[in-house]
């Protein structure tokens, strides 16, 4: 048995297949602890217009995407932290945690609907 070690997701693999709105939140966790690539932000800003009308809802995309999860604007700080937290735990045991890995993580233990699969 190999181990894949790299950053690369298994072949056929799509996180976002079928989870369009998943993309608005993996990058509002990233925006939140300042990881996000300016040019994605950039793509984000120009398509909130058509977030707003599938959402009918006005507000830039983060105020969107923290509607439609029900969190208020401290959820920010309150991300920030726990990213600072897993980080420094991953340190001492001699890892290192990627921001998407960070993500993917935050998103499975406290967005996804545990029964959605």
């Amino acid at each position: 048995m190999t181990t894949n070690n790299t950053a690369e997701p298994p072949d056929g693999f799509n996180r976002y297949a079928g989870k369009p709105f998943l993309v608005w939140v993996d990058s509002f966790i990233l925006k939140a602890i300042d990881k996000l690539d300016p040019d994605m932000e950039a793509k984000l800003d120009n398509a909130t217009p058509a977030l707003r009308e599938a959402f009918s809802a006005q507000g830039s995309w983060e105020d969107i995407v923290m509607a439609q999860l029900d969190y208020t604007p401290q959820v920010r700080g309150a991300i920030r932290d726990l990213w600072a937290e897993n980080q420094a735990r991953a340190a001492d045991q001699g890892a290192v945690l990627t921001p998407m890995q960070f993500v993917e993580v935050f998103v499975a233990e406290n967005i996804m609907d545990p029964d959605a699969a």
